[in-house]
């Protein structure tokens, strides 16, 4: 059995050779390569014929990001996920220096294994190196009840998307086989709904080398400007404030901290979105009041 699943679920065959070529160039080798292709066209089947015999392709027959995405995980053989989307990039030593990170603490109860990353354009250019938790000089743990204070806080997703993070198939299941990380049906964010969930049973550490390239470009499923559902990414967060309150992560004396920074992330997003402005203004009255009413909401 593989140590390693490198999966990658596909729909764009713009970047896809270069998403695969640096899963096939990865320094650890105890790796299965996995692709579950959901492209309308034959595109990335024809792209994947050229490297038969070093990876594993079948085609998604439920086609959707997020079926794509648990598909994958089911699929999976390997004891550690790590995902490369379609448009990404991995370092070479990606895989094997976020394992040697979560193996050299895995004493620490981590769960997940992540870097600072880079933003690359459409053209690969370097637009930017995002490393919000400023890892520098060593491995950093993050505890699990500090990574979701900071969220519930800051309203922001600190680690980043799939492509940076490496973590065990295993908290990926309940122990009914069911997939936990996620509601398949909701417009959430997936990436930071599963690492709300995975915060929950252990500590993260992040290796401070930037070992992925987080490629933006016009076409990309992140793109608010193409995805009509990106309010409901937005709207999220306020469930995330509130079920971290319920479950004791943010206490009262927070709250009027955490929804001043709440509406000012609305207000950010109110010229593309007007209908987060009434949320603003009940976000600042809870600020002022520091009291906000009850709400259930899981991770």
């Amino acid at each position: 059995m593989p140590r390693v699943s490198i999966c990658i679920p596909s729909y764009n065959p713009d970047y896809f050779e270069q998403t695969l070529r640096s899963a096939l160039a990865q320094t650890y080798t105890d790796v299965e390569i996995i692709v579950s292709d959901d492209c309308p066209t034959d595109a990335i089947e024809k792209i994947c014929q050229r490297y038969a015999g070093f990876l594993t392709y079948s085609r998604n027959s439920n086609p959707g990001p997020l079926t794509n995405l648990v598909r994958m995980m089911e699929l999976a053989q390997g004891e550690y996920i790590k995902f490369a989307f379609d448009d990404d990039i991995l370092n070479p030593f990606c895989v094997q220096f976020l394992l040697e990170a979560l193996e050299a603490t895995r004493h620490q109860n981590t769960k997940l294994a992540f870097s600072p990353r880079y933003t690359i354009n459409s053209q690969g250019h370097f637009t930017n190196l995002i490393n919000l938790f400023q890892v520098s000089d060593g491995l950093k743990v993050i505890s699990g009840r500090d990574f979701i204070w900071l969220t519930a806080m800051r309203h922001h997703n600190l680690i980043g998307e799939y492509s940076t993070v490496l973590f065990r198939r295993e908290d990926c299941f309940t122990s009914d086989g069911e997939f936990r990380l996620f509601d398949v049906k909701g417009l959430i964010l997936p990436d930071l709904a599963a690492w709300l969930d995975i915060a929950q049973r252990g500590a993260f550490v992040a290796h401070p080398q930037p070992l992925s390239y987080f490629r933006q470009h016009e076409n990309a499923t992140s793109n608010p400007e193409k995805s009509p559902n990106f309010v409901h990414c937005i709207l999220f967060h306020e469930k995330i404030l509130n079920s971290a309150r319920e479950r004791g992560y943010v206490t009262d004396k927070d709250l009027p901290e955490a929804y001043r920074n709440l509406a000012n992330v609305y207000r950010y997003w109110a010229g593309r979105f007007p209908q987060l402005k009434d949320s603003i203004e009940r976000f600042e009255s809870y600020a002022f009041s520091g009291f906000a009413p009850p709400f259930a909401a899981n991770f």
